[in-house]
C-alpha cells in the first residue's frame, strides 16, 4: 500500500513539475511581447484567407476586424464552400455596405477527395495568390481580429529561419455553464503543452513564401484531415521553424454545451493523434495522472480512516501540489493574457474558482476524450462525414452544402457514430 502511494505520488510530482515548467516557458513568451512590439517595420505584402462553411454567429465581427487591419498592403480572399451556402449571401451583403478594394470572394471548386474541406479551400486560395505576395495567412470565422492582428501574426517571420507563425487560442467565457467551463479549463491547460511542443493553432496562421510556395507543403496538406497540428512536421521537412506570436493571442467568449465541448476536445486529440509526434506522450501523461490522482485520493482517505494522519497528510499534500501547479501555471499565463487584451481595449473575464473546480474533473473527462479519440475513425463536421482510418487516408462518406442544424432527434443519430 505504501509502495503504491509512493509511486502515485512520484507520478503526480512529475506531472506538477512539468506544468510548472510549461507555465514558466509560456510566461516568458508573453514577457517577450515588448521586443516583438518594437518590430514595427516588417509588413511584407500579405494575403489573408478566410475559409467559410456556414454562417458563424460572430462572422460580422470577424469581417469587421479582418477588413480594417492596420497593415499597409494586404489582400483578403474569402472562399465559401458552396454557392448555396448561407455565408455567401451574408458576405456579399456585408461587402455592399462595407466595400473593400482588396477583398475577393469566391466559391470552393478544389475537390476534397482525400483531405478536409478547409485544406482544399486553403490550397485553392494559395494557388491563386499574386507573385508579389510574401506572406499568406489565414484565420477561422470565430476569430475576432484586433487592428494589429496581422502585424502581430507576421512579425516572427522576419527571421529568415522562421517559416510558420501561429497565434494562440484562449477562451475567456462570459457564461459559466458546464460545457463552456470544461472547454476553457481543458484549453488553458492544453495551451501550455501546445506552446512547449510546437502544436500550432489553425485559427491564426501565417506562412512565409518559402513555405507556401514549396510543392511539398501543398502536397502534404492535400492528404490531411486538418492543417494545423501537422505544421510542425511540415516545417521540419522544409528546414524551417514554427514559432508562436503571443500578441496574436485571440480571445473566444462563446458558450458551448457539455456534449459539444467533449466532442470538441475529442476532435483536438484525434488531430494530435494523427499529426503530432508527441501525442502518445500527452496521452500517457493524461492516463497516468488520472490513475495516480484516483489512487492517491483513495489511499489518502484510507490512511485517514486508519488514523495514519501523517500518511494521509502527505497524500493530500501531493494532490494539492499537482492540482495547484496546474492552476498556478494557468492563472499566471492568464494574467499575462488579460494584460495584453486590456492593453488593446478588449474585455476579459475570468472565473478562477470555478475553473479550479473543473480542473479537478478534467483528468477523467480528458481520459474519456482520449479513449474516444483513439477509437475514432468517423468524423462528422458541420454535416460532412469523413472516414479517416489513417492520418493520410481521408475519405468523404457524405457531403452536402451547409444547412441549418437538423432537429435534435436527427443529429443524435449522426453523433452516435462520429465526433
Amino acid at each position: 500500500m505504501y509502495q503504491l502511494a509512493t509511486v502515485s505520488s512520484l507520478c503526480l510530482i512529475v506531472f506538477g513539475a512539468l506544468y510548472l515548467y510549461w507555465g514558466s516557458r509560456a510566461a516568458r513568451l508573453y514577457r517577450s511581447i515588448r521586443d516583438q512590439r518594437a518590430d514595427e517595420d516588417y509588413t511584407p505584402v500579405a494575403t489573408v484567407i478566410l475559409p467559410l462553411r456556414g454562417n458563424d454567429p460572430f462572422l460580422v465581427h470577424c469581417l469587421d476586424g479582418l477588413l480594417n487591419q492596420d497593415y499597409p498592403d494586404y489582400r483578403v480572399k474569402i472562399v465559401v464552400d458552396h454557392v448555396s451556402d448561407p455565408a455567401l449571401g451574408f458576405v456579399r451583403q456585408y461587402l455592399r455596405k462595407h466595400p473593400h478594394p482588396n477583398c475577393e470572394v469566391s466559391i470552393r471548386h478544389q475537390q476534397a477527395f482525400n483531405c478536409g474541406l478547409k485544406n482544399a479551400t486553403l490550397i485553392q486560395a494559395i494557388q491563386s495568390v499574386s507573385a508579389d505576395v510574401e506572406v499568406v495567412a489565414w484565420l477561422d470565422a470565430d476569430v475576432l481580429p484586433h487592428r494589429r492582428w496581422l502585424r502581430d501574426l507576421v512579425a516572427p517571420l522576419r527571421e529568415a529561419e522562421v517559416g510558420i507563425a501561429s497565434g494562440i487560442r484562449w477562451y475567456a467565457p462570459q457564461s459559466t455553464n458546464a460545457g463552456t467551463l470544461v472547454r476553457h479549463a481543458w484549453n488553458a491547460a492544453a495551451v501550455l503543452q501546445m506552446l512547449s511542443m510546437d502544436i500550432a493553432w489553425g485559427g491564426s496562421i501565417a506562412l512565409s513564401r518559402s513555405v507556401f510556395q514549396d510543392p511539398r507543403f501543398s502536397n502534404t496538406l492535400s492528404k490531411m484531415m486538418w492543417e494545423d497540428t501537422g505544421l510542425k512536421s511540415i516545417a521540419d521537412q522544409l528546414n524551417q521553424k514554427l514559432v508562436f506570436s503571443p500578441t496574436a493571442t485571440m480571445i473566444n467568449a462563446e458558450s458551448i454545451a457539455l456534449d459539444s465541448s467533449l466532442r470538441f476536445i475529442t476532435r483536438q486529440m484525434v488531430n494530435a493523434r494523427f499529426y503530432h509526434s508527441h501525442f502518445w506522450f500527452i496521452a500517457t501523461l493524461g492516463f497516468v495522472s488520472a490513475l495516480a490522482q484516483t489512487v492517491l485520493v483513495g489511499l489518502g482517505l484510507l490512511f485517514l480512516y486508519q488514523g495514519q494522519q501523517l500518511a494521509a497528510g502527505l497524500a493530500m499534500g501531493v494532490l494539492a501540489f499537482a492540482g495547484g501547479s496546474v492552476a498556478f501555471s494557468i492563472y499566471r499565463v492568464g494574467s499575462h493574457i488579460e494584460q495584453l487584451v486590456r492593453s488593446r481595449g478588449g474585455e476579459f473575464r475570468r472565473h478562477p474558482l470555478k475553473t479550479v473546480g473543473y480542473l479537478w474533473l478534467m483528468p477523467y473527462l480528458f481520459c474519456g476524450c482520449l479513449i474516444a479519440a483513439i477509437r475514432t475513425r468517423t468524423i462528422n463536421w458541420r454535416g460532412v462525414i469523413y472516414y479517416v482510418p489513417a492520418p493520410f487516408e481521408v475519405y468523404i462518406n457524405h457531403y452536402e452544402p451547409f444547412q441549418k442544424p437538423a432537429p435534435m432527434s436527427v443529429r443524435a443519430e449522426l453523433e452516435n457514430v462520429s465526433i
